[in-house]
């Protein structure tokens, strides 16, 4: 649901986003709505979601628990009291490689997706440059326990070497 689309408007291609196409995507009941939810979805959260083709705003229907149901489609969210900002794990990934390999802040990270979702008014959009700072490091974090296997055993690696009962005892 990360695109970037264009609607026709009888004369030309505009630029438009999801949510002003009235895209309400749905995060559990494999993203059918809840069969014991409402119909009307105008009052449902809309989230800036920062994904590594630009930035996003995108209106989120949840069932029960919007912390781990964001989680569970591949959102990071900013701030777990009042979700408004989300990242992906593609995008949270691809600025760790940068700033490993290539050394690059997260301020000029951030410009980039400022120019890659509009080149030609970049200040347009929703500057998320401290929610990245935060967010970044959460991931950093949270990469680094499961690389070294403190983890929950869901997230952790599986290592070999170490005794594993009813596998190498």
């Amino acid at each position: 649901p990360f695109h970037r689309i264009s609607q026709w408007t009888r004369a030309f291609f505009q630029e438009t986003s999801l949510l002003k196409v009235g895209l309400h995507i749905h995060l559990a009941h494999d993203s059918t709505p809840c069969p014991s939810s409402r119909t009307d979805y105008s009052s449902d959260p809309v989230i800036t979601v920062v994904d590594k083709s630009s930035v996003h705003s995108l209106s989120i229907c949840y069932c029960h628990c919007p912390d781990m149901q964001l989680f569970q489609a591949g959102l990071f969210l900013a701030s777990f009291t009042r979700p408004k900002t989300a990242f992906t794990f593609a995008v949270l990934d691809d600025f760790l490689l940068d700033n490993l390999e290539c050394g690059t802040s997260a301020m000029n990270y951030y410009s980039k997706l400022h120019r890659l979702t509009s080149s030609i008014f970049p200040l347009m959009v929703p500057d998320r440059y401290r929610e990245l700072m935060r967010a970044a490091r959460q991931w950093r974090q949270c990469k680094l326990y499961k690389w070294h296997g403190f983890a929950h055993k869901d997230l952790a690696l599986f290592c070999p070497a170490c005794p594993q009962p009813g596998i190498n005892l």
